[in-house]
């Protein structure tokens, strides 16, 4: 075992143990552990020649919430076993059956903490998670396949927050953080980054017309991989910004600055003046709407972010145009999920969903990618029904060779509590994959469409206070313009949970 993968249990544990000596908190807590398994009639995904296999699983989980008046605490954790990871299966067909990193025990992880080490004045923080991506994005593979192609990502970050009030006038932040990520395959390669945050802001509600500057610096190193040497990026910016307050719904907002970055690119020119201007529409504590434009090097940059919330219904719509980094599309999020949080999908999007492919889809590497990302979830909820709608559209462009990747999903999920003891949930997905360029070739996976279908209908029986059954049938089909890649899969998924 690697050294990092004893560290990071420990810190947190760690840090579990010094919040709970030091905040006088609220606890909410729970732990659980399933067994059960899966039946797949195409274990290997492959176009013919279908082979069928029984998996096993066991996923002990626990979760922690604290909150205190000086600290907050967030553990979310899990660890599934499957038999498939331990078995003597080979699957040789397709794209990806090179990538032979099958895994028997999969981790899924998230936690957050702060803590006001001095009262209104600094701020100590700490997160980390671990979770399993894909390693080619256009390779069929997973935890539940026998076709490998999967990766596990740890990430922990710990910093610290300095604020301070100047002259009952503004507000001075100061932030810095560390941040190290592993991968348990070595052809995305290991990283860390130094991130530093300056900002001075007028104080909110000292007037209609509210100012302020801030500066970014980010230095990201990233070690030796399968496919490439060691290197570096680094991302710094200054900016001047200001809002004005119209009444007590409109607010116009502007901003201008100058980047400078240093990285493998395409373009001659990495940076640059920069500018934004937007409006923020906030009629009631329902409603909340901010949308703007801007120019940076690499073009215009739109965004909108609107969120509606009501007593049954919730709807949040993101659009933005950015530069980022694949190592931080693999963690997803990169955050914790609040409880509570209408589109937190637990441990698996359904009850008894394995774990595995938490991270967002994204290039090998960790090359700077432009990414014009949509993301649109809404929700209602009844007494007894509940449903869920969700989209997103990621089309991303690699700065080194201009490859491009774009990825389509759209599903809808609906729940209904059919009696106290018995639920029925019903789901059905559209994934699409589209990839061009790319100096990796065939491994990279870029030059392939794909479209997948996914149904499924599940029911889950209560057993007693604390222990719950769960069935579900799955039907998985792929058309890829790499015909290896196409396959059609049957799946029933059967799980018992015991909550302590």
């Amino acid at each position: 075992m690697k050294p990092w993968q004893i560290g990071l249990p420990a810190a947190l544990c760690g840090a579990l143990w010094g919040a709970n000596q030091s905040l006088a908190a609220e606890w909410d807590t729970g732990a659980g552990i399933a067994v059960g398994g899966y039946y797949t009639d195409n274990v290997c995904l492959a176009q013919s020649g279908e082979e069928d296999k029984w998996v096993g699983t066991a996923r002990p989980d626990v979760s922690v919430r604290g909150r205190g008046a000086r600290g907050n605490v967030n553990l979310r954790a899990a660890a599934e076993y499957n038999s498939l990871g331990d078995s003597d299966l080979e699957c040789t067909t397709g794209q990806g059956a090179s990538l032979t990193n099958r895994e028997s025990v999969v981790p899924s992880v998230r936690f957050s903490s702060d803590y006001e080490l001095v009262q209104r004045w600094l701020q100590l923080d700490f997160a980390a998670s671990a979770r399993q991506t894909n390693i080619n994005p256009f390779a069929p593979g997973g935890t539940t396949s026998g076709r490998d192609n999967t990766d596990i990502v740890y990430d922990y970050t710990a910093g610290a927050l300095l604020q301070r009030r100047l002259a009952q006038v503004a507000e001075l932040r100061l932030r810095y953080a560390y941040n190290e990520q592993f991968n348990s395959v070595g052809v995305n390669g290991d990283s860390t980054e130094d991130r530093a945050e300056f900002d001075l802001d007028s104080l909110p509600g000292s007037g209609r017309l509210s100012v302020g500057a801030g500066g970014r610096y980010s230095k990201v190193n990233y070690e030796d991989s399968d496919l490439r040497p060691a290197f570096d990026n680094t991302l710094s910016s200054a900016e001047l910004r200001a809002a004005l307050q119209l009444d007590s719904a409109w607010q116009l907002n502007a901003l201008v600055g100058q980047e400078w970055n240093e990285f493998t690119s395409s373009r001659d020119d990495i940076e640059g003046d920069y500018w934004d201007v937007g409006v923020r529409w906030t009629p009631n504590p329902r409603v909340e709407v901010s949308v703007g434009s801007g120019e940076r090097f690499f073009g215009s940059t739109p965004r909108a972010d609107i969120r509606y919330r009501h007593k049954r219904s919730e709807i949040t719509v993101s659009y933005a145009r950015t530069l980022s980094f694949p190592r931080n599309l693999r963690v997803g999020d990169n955050g914790f999920v609040e409880p509570g949080d209408p589109f937190d999908p637990g441990f698996g999007e359904l009850p008894g969903d394995p774990l595995g492919e938490e991270g967002l889809p994204t290039f090998i590497g960790n090359s700077p990618i432009l990414n014009e990302r949509f993301d649109l979830r809404y929700r209602f909820t009844a007494r007894r029904t509940s449903v869920t709608l969700s989209g997103s559209d990621s089309r991303q462009r690699r700065t080194e060779d201009d490859a491009e990747a774009t990825f389509r999903n759209a599903a809808i999920t609906f729940n209904r509590n059919l009696s106290s003891l018995l639920s029925a949930n019903l789901r059905l997905s559209r994934e699409e994959r589209e990839g061009t360029g790319g100096e990796f070739g065939e491994f990279g996976g870029f030059g392939q469409s794909s479209k997948a279908w996914r149904a499924g209908l599940g029911f889950s029986r209560r057993l007693g206070n604390d222990t719950t059954l769960t069935v579900a049938y799955q039907f998985l089909t792929q058309e890829s313009d790499f015909a290896l890649n196409d396959y059609d899969e049957n799946r029933v998924t059967f799980n018992l949970r015991h909550a302590f």
